[in-house]
This record gives structure tokens, sequence and C-alpha cells, in this order.
């Protein structure tokens, strides 16, 4: 399996998505599936409040313990050469003057998280149709400073979600990252639309398998291609810019034919589909404002939205082919030629 560390350059993501042509919202779209029998009850853990009480190390020590799957599979305390490496900022954070100001923030925004409870809820109710020995994770929430003193923005691990409410204030949050580490066209899709599509996208890794040897363009393509469509299926009625991170400007010149068969022309007369290019698999797939290679309209990561495209394209002409069995085909080739995929 392919490590989902370059698959989640995908997060940040979100706006109202194409799909031939048409933008996919809440009272049109259809969920081709019922889950309203299964259960998946979540409860999230809300830490941020008690992470600002703790003002002594044994205090800091005491609330670990309290959370065990907290400390090793988020902080990863058995991995520290001593509890101090983890303890001292924790410590330098809760006494920060200005992490009251962002806790105050926070607590604002997020009064109580029944909303999220239940997006979660729906979610996971629809992984678990589809995958029937999913378990529901345990859910934590707090704040890292915006990542600047530990931890960062999502995390999902065996059994366990860690999200970083500071970094979901939206865009009249007064802190955000330093624009040199994200700048604005990936910190803009930062808000709370896009926690629970963006913690779909982490489970996906666990089902998407991938063939190592292949390193081509196309073999990522279909990787990520895979995770959203994974994504898509948990959340029926997710709008399409909280799916791939458009705009709504882009999606709309995406979805006009010219301008696909011109993106899909590139990929063809460079012959890039094949390459195992580091470079190149960056120009299409990695963080960019645009793809100054094709021109000054069409948006970054345009490799993922064609790998979503080829998928979609092979579940239409594949129609007996369920979910589980797409994302365990490892074979990138075999999808992409049976997906009948020709820019459009």
């Amino acid at each position: 399996m392919r490590t989902f560390s370059a698959v989640l350059q995908i997060c940040g993501w979100l706006g109202c998505l194409v799909l031939a042509g048409a933008c996919r919202n809440e009272s049109s779209c259809y969920d081709p599936v019922d889950v309203s029998k299964i259960e998946a009850p979540v409860r999230i853990v809300r830490l941020e409040e008690t992470l600002f009480t703790l003002k002594t190390a044994d205090e800091v020590r005491a609330w670990l313990r309290k959370y065990p799957d907290l400390a090793e599979k988020y902080f990863q305390l058995n991995r520290l050469p001593h509890d101090s490496v983890l303890i001292n900022p924790i410590l330098a954070m809760t006494q920060e003057p200005h992490q009251d100001t962002l806790l105050r923030d926070v607590r604002q925004k997020y009064p109580d998280l029944k909303t999220l409870e239940l997006e979660f809820e729906a979610a996971f109710k629809h992984l678990k149709y589809y995958f029937p020995d999913f378990k529901v994770p345990r859910i934590y929430t707090l704040t890292t400073g915006l990542g600047s003193f530990f931890g960062t923005d999502v995390m999902v691990g065996e059994g366990i979600v860690v999200i970083s409410l500071d970094f979901f204030l939206g865009k009249a949050a007064r802190y955000r990252p330093p624009v040199e580490q994200m700048p604005d066209y990936i910190w803009k899709r930062y808000h709370e639309g896009s926690i629970v599509p963006t913690v779909m996208l982490y489970l996906s890794n666990r089902y998407n398998q991938t063939q190592l040897e292949d390193k081509t363009l196309l073999a990522e393509m279909v990787y990520y291609g895979k995770a959203y469509h994974f994504v898509r299926q948990m959340m029926p009625c997710l709008p399409d810019s909280l799916l791939y991170g458009y705009t709504e400007t882009e999606l709309n010149n995406l979805a006009r034919e010219d301008n696909r068969d011109y993106i899909w022309n590139h990929f063809i007369e460079k012959n890039v589909l094949f390459s195992n290019s580091q470079f190149v698999k960056n120009t299409y797939l990695d963080e960019r404002p645009y793809v100054a290679e094709i021109n000054a309209k069409c948006p970054g990561r345009i490799g993922r939205w064609l790998g979503v495209r080829i998928i979609e394209n092979y579940r239409r002409r594949n129609p007996k082919i369920g979910l589980p069995e797409l994302m365990a085909t490892a074979d990138a080739p075999l999808l992409f030629n049976r997906s009948g995929y020709n820019g459009q």
C-alpha cells in the first residue's frame, strides 16, 4: 500500500463541485445506499479546555495518563527519550498569553460540536455500509497553537482522530500559520466544512491499494482518484468545492468541454502519464496556485482532479464493481484502460 504522506497534501481543499458540468449541492444530491439502520454513534471528547487548566509537569503527566491513546498515538510519548520533551511545550503553550485569545476564538466558533458529531456519524455509517469491519474511532479536539507548539491540523491513527480546532476558524480567524508555511490559496480552505472530508480522506488510505513498484504519474493520479472517490461515497452530499478545494470559478472553467480537452491534450502531447520523474509528478499533483505549464487558469493539483474523472469513468463503465473491489484494485493501468477516459 502506498503511504498516505503524499495523499494528505490533498487536504486543505474546498467550494461547489462539478460533475459532468453540474454543481452538486445537498438539495439535489443522491445517496445510492440506505444507512438508516446502521449504528455509528460519535461523541467527540473536547480537550482544549482541560488542556489550559494544566499548570505543572505533574498535572500534564496525569492528563496524559487519562488519555493513553492520545499520549501514545498522537503525542507518541513512547518514542520520546523523556516525557519532558512533550511536557515542556504543552506547558509553554498554556502559559503563552496569545493562546488565551485563540482559545476564546475556538470557544466562540465551536460552542458545541453537535453538528460535527452528526456529520461524522453520517460519514461513518456509510463507511460501515461498505466496510462492515470498520470501527468508529475515538475523536478528540484540542488546540496546538496552530501547530507551533506540537501536533498538526488533523491526525488519523488506528482507532483515534485528533482535530486541532484552531486551524479551522475560517477566514475571519485572527491568527493563521505563517504565509510561507501555508499560502493563502491553501489557508482559505481551512474551515469547519473541511474537517470531516479531511478525516475521511485520511481514512481512505486503509483501503486504497496500489502497486509500490509503479511510480508513474498515472499511478499517483489513480491513487488520488480513488481516495477522492472514496470520500464522495462516504459523503454523497458533499459540495464539490469541499472535495476538490477549487473555487467556483475554477470549477466552472473545468466544466467547459473545451478546457477539459485542452488539459487532457496537454498530458497526452507532453507524454507525462507514464513519467517516473518526481519533478513531473510534483508539477501536476502538488499544491500550486495554478499549473503554469498548462496555463494560468488551470488550478494546481489538476492531476488529482483528472484521477477522479478516470475513476468515475471506470465506475460508470463497470457498474458491477463495488467500492471495496475498486479500492482493492492496485493496478492503475488496468483501471485507466478500462475507464476509457479520453479527457471528458
